[in-house]
């Protein structure tokens, strides 16, 4: 749920990788962690049944939470 830019395309710490906005890693409470919007499953079923079954295949734990800050959810 991420994309490689190529050199020059955009500048900043996040330059040569966008995310997107439903898909993003996070440290929550000092763990890595990827934050997975429920919306995603609205928008992108097939996305999110991709991020879900990923995590699951590699034996990640799955949290679901509220909200994050800074969202209107």
């Amino acid at each position: 749920m991420s994309v490689y830019r190529p050199a020059g395309a955009a500048a900043g710490r996040d330059a040569r990788i966008g995310y997107s906005p439903y898909v993003r890693p996070m440290l929550v409470g000092g763990v890595k962690c990827v934050v997975v919007d429920e919306r995603l499953g609205d928008l992108e079923p097939m996305a999110f049944s991709f991020v879900m079954n990923f995590a699951r295949d590699n034996d990640l734990a799955v949290y679901e939470g509220c909200s994050m800050p800074g969202t209107d959810a």
